[in-house]
Parts: structure tokens; sequence; C-alpha cells
């Protein structure tokens, strides 16, 4: 008898012990209806304060077939700094939104005839709008060139010196000289390897490292005389000029356009992998749309297990989603981006996608 009693005693402290402990959890636990104009995106940043949150929102629920696809009356759980859907039993109905994986729009949104659906209050107050921002490396970047022609050619110094610094005078010769005017500026780059398309197995373009910048000081007919300002790399006689853009100290988020996918081309280090804080370049610009401060989502296709593979019906699986990143310079045919988040290591050829409305 005393047996028992001890045994029913400890089972009643270890429900009295485990008691605090639910409530805790039911304190932390709270459900969210999903409002027309909802994004993955938004509800990632408003409720676990990370807008990059949603591809794991998205991998971890299987009923989210297609990440942009959610819909009103759509229910999430929040807990634990964690976002989840609440499965929704046969027969209920579904009015279906499309909804983008990037930060919300003032843009009209078509609706199926929505059945009505009783709205849950929410207490926090919707966020303020605001200018997102990242800051930027300060110093050139370089880029890869495709029909970028140079302006003019370093062609001489003062000295006899082979490596030129800051401070040092230098002769121009420039392809419009009468188009110059003292005071102006020129980024100088100098020649990198050709860069060869990790698909295609073509020539893209040749990678071009930024030396520094050069302002004119004087103009004595065709002779262009410059002082060499910043330098980031070795200048050499031979360097060409480019246009001058000052790089930015922080650059402002902003969604593209239009849905633009490429690939990492080539990478600023002569390394294997990338990683955060890396400069990559990829097959997108100017031409495509592409602006300064579109971010990057870096995916690679998902190797199907042998399982998953198995049969006739393949499994259609999400990517491995492996970083993001931010646009820090537009060309034409190219660009270069700052990878500000990793979660793997990327590899030339990983697939990039720009955030889109």
């Amino acid at each position: 008898m005393n047996k028992l009693i001890r045994l029913w005693l400890l089972l009643l402290f270890l429900l009295m012990v485990s008691l605090p402990s639910v409530t805790a959890f039911a304190a932390e636990t709270r459900s969210y209806t999903i409002k027309q104009g909802d994004t993955l995106w938004g509800i990632s940043e408003r409720f676990v304060k990370d807008p990059y949150y949603w591809p794991n929102l998205w991998a971890n629920n299987p009923d989210i077939t297609n990440p942009h696809l959610i819909y009103p009356g759509q229910k999430v759980r929040l807990y634990n700094g964690r976002i989840e859907l609440i499965p929704e039993y046969p027969g209920t109905q579904k009015n279906t939104q499309e909804v983008k994986t990037a930060p919300e729009v003032a843009t009209p949104v078509v609706v199926e005839t929505p059945a009505p659906v009783p709205e849950e209050p929410v207490t926090e107050p919707e966020p303020e709008e605001k200018v997102t921002t990242l800051k930027a490396s300060g110093s050139g970047d370089g880029f890869i060139k495709t029909d970028e022609e140079p302006l003019g050619t370093l062609v001489d110094s003062v000295d006899a010196r082979v490596l030129l610094t800051r401070n040092d005078l230098v002769f121009l010769k420039m392809k419009n000289p009468e188009q110059v005017k003292i005071g102006d500026t020129y980024s100088l780059f100098g020649r990198g390897p050709q860069v060869v398309h990790p698909l295609t197995k073509k020539a893209f373009g040749t990678m071009m490292y930024d030396l520094g910048f050069v302002q004119v000081t004087a103009i004595k007919g065709k002779t262009i005389v410059g002082r060499i300002g910043n330098v980031y790399r070795e200048i050499e006689r031979g360097a060409e000029l480019f246009e001058y853009i000052e790089p930015p100290l922080e650059i402002e988020l902003k969604e593209a356009e239009g849905e633009l996918a490429g690939h990492i081309v080539s990478g600023q280090q002569r390394k294997m992998t990338q990683g955060q804080n890396d400069i990559v370049y990829i097959d997108l610009g100017l031409d495509n749309g592409l602006q300064v401060g579109n971010i990057l989502y870096i995916s690679r296709p998902r190797q199907a297990t042998r399982l998953a593979a198995k049969g006739k019906d393949l499994l259609q699986l999400p990517d491995d989603l492996l970083g993001a990143a931010v646009v820090v310079d537009a060309r034409n045919q190219s660009a270069a981006a700052l990878i500000f988040k990793s979660s793997a290591e990327m590899h030339i050829g990983d697939q990039v996608m720009a955030a889109s409305r």
C-alpha cells in the first residue's frame, strides 16, 4: 500500500511540476489570420523580426506548395519565435490570392468572391513603413566588362616609378579630350581574366578590378594631367578610365520591378566557395531591369534522396536556400552583389532570384 501511495505522490508531483511549463507554452502561443495584402516576407518580419525567415516558413509547411500563394482566412500559429501554418480540414473554402515573398506594396489585389471569414483581433500595431538600408564596403568592387568601352587610358606619370599611388601626377589619353574639364573624376580599372559563363561555357566578359580614381587638374591641348585619389589596388600605366561612381556607404534596399532570375558567374576573390561579406558577380544587369539595392536570394536545386526520386511520381522539392545578397553595382549586362546573409557555402553557377513585387 505504501508503495502505491508513493507512486501516486510521485505522479502528482510530476504533474504539478509540468503545469507551469504548459501554462507558459499556452501563453506564448497565439494565432494570426492572414489578411488581404499579407506576404510571407511581411509576416516573417512582423512576428519573428526577420523578413528572411520566410523560406523556412515555406519549407516547414508542406501545405504551402507554392511559396508565392497564400490566401486570406488562412491561419498561422506563432510560438517560440516560429511560425507554422494551421492545417485546415476538408471542405474549408479557400479564396486564393497571389502573394509574393517581398514586402507589401500598395497595389490592388483581385480576390475571387471571398467568403466571410471571422477576423481575430490582433493587438500588435501595424509596423510603420520605413526605408531599410545596408552598410556598404565604401570601396570599389569592380565589374564584369561586357559591352562597356573605356573613356581613356592612364599612359604615363611625372616620374619613372612602375607602381603609382595616391597623389601621384599622371598623364591621361582620352577618346574625347574636348569633353574633359578640370575637376572631372574618372574611375581607374585594371583588366583581369576572362569570365566564362558556368552554364553555357561561353565567354561572358572580362573581369575589371577597381584600382581607384583620378581627378583632372590641368589641360594643355590634348595633354590632360590628373592626380590619383583613393587607391584600392596597385595602379600601373595602362589602367583604363571609366565613369566615376562614388562608392556608397549605405545602400537603400528595394524590390525589383519584375521577376529576375540568373546565376553567379564569378567571385571577386579567386576561391572555390563564397560566403558572407564576399562580392559575387551575376549575369543580370541594367538591361534586365536590375538596380543597385535589389535583394537577391541565392539557391541551388535540392538533390533528391533515393527514396524521394523513387517511382514514377517525382516529388517537386523546394530549392536549397543558401543566402541573400544586395546589388552594389549594376552595369548593362552584369552586376556585383554583396552577400550579407549566408546559411551555406555558395558556388559559381548557383541560382539568384531578385525579390520582386
